[in-house]
């Protein structure tokens, strides 16, 4: 009998154990899995997502588009009648300030169009375009309601390319490089087919391999020299850059296309003589 005892007890005992050790297993394991829970939570908070920085076109705006009225002979009657005009542009652009800088009335940050004197090219390409269409016009198409549409719709798109030519990342000019890559423009932007919009286009840069192409076109190989080197992209639309002062370690994506868009021509003065 006493050995009776002795073995119940031992059972009891063992029964007694066994669901105390299971619990103590579970205990472990849900708190193995909090600690899995809460690290990755803390992980994910410690590493916040990088926010893409979006670059839209913003507007419409309004500036001036030269600094000075011109004057110019129109066409018939013995070229003495003349147009005295001013004139004011409508645009879109990634920064209002754009349009003032090239006009030098204004800074675009990080840019030395920003200077007073303005781009001095631009000037001198917009006066020769605007003497050039208005020396074919008669007195009676510049004071006819109509014809002085159209007029100022041809004025429109012989702005366009030259009020927001094709820039190379943080440039705005010919004759400035972009700060972060060196890169530059060509000679002969003037006539390149591409006209994408400044951030949604990129040049592809290993300046390791001396390689770049144009968003998903073929890459084109240099030398360094190059100060016309055409590029095209998948489309075929091609541009001119400029890799002589590219920097010899840089690889990367530049920006590059039309920092806005001219949507219309306005008349301030038009005064004919």
């Amino acid at each position: 009998m006493a050995e009776n005892k002795e073995a119940n007890k031992d059972a009891k005992a063992e029964g007694a154990e066994a669901p105390k050790k299971s619990k103590k297993g579970l205990m472990f394991g849900g708190g193995g899995a909090l600690v899995v829970i809460l690290g990755a939570l803390a992980a994910t908070m410690a590493k916040p997502e990088k926010k893409v920085e979006r670059h839209l076109l913003r507007g419409p705006f309004v500036s001036n588009l030269s600094k000075n009225e011109i004057t110019v002979n129109l066409a018939g009657e013995g070229s003495k009648r003349y147009l005295v005009m001013e004139l004011n542009v409508e645009y879109f652009a990634y920064e209002e300030s754009y349009v003032t800088a090239r006009l030098g009335t204004g800074a675009v940050k990080g840019d030395a169009a920003g200077a007073p004197s303005g781009d001095p090219l631009y000037l001198a390409m917009l006066q020769d375009a605007l003497l050039k269409i208005a020396a074919r016009k008669t007195r009676d198409q510049v004071t006819d309601q109509v014809q002085i549409d159209t007029f100022l719709e041809e004025v429109r798109v012989a702005v366009d390319p030259l009020l927001f030519p094709v820039c190379v990342g943080d440039s705005h000019g010919q004759t400035m490089p972009d700060t972060v890559s060196g890169l530059r423009v060509g000679e002969s932007i003037a006539t390149a087919t591409f006209r994408g919009m400044l951030h949604d286009h990129e040049i592809v840069v290993n300046a390791l391999e001396k390689t770049v192409r144009l968003d998903d076109g073929p890459a084109v190989g240099y030398q360094g020299t190059e100060r016309d080197l055409r590029v095209e992209n998948p489309q075929k639309e091609y541009v001119f850059l400029d890799v002589t002062t590219l920097k010899p370690e840089f690889v990367g994506k530049v920006p590059i296309g039309l920092a806005g868009k001219v949507r219309q021509i306005y008349r301030k003065k038009f005064l004919v003589q």
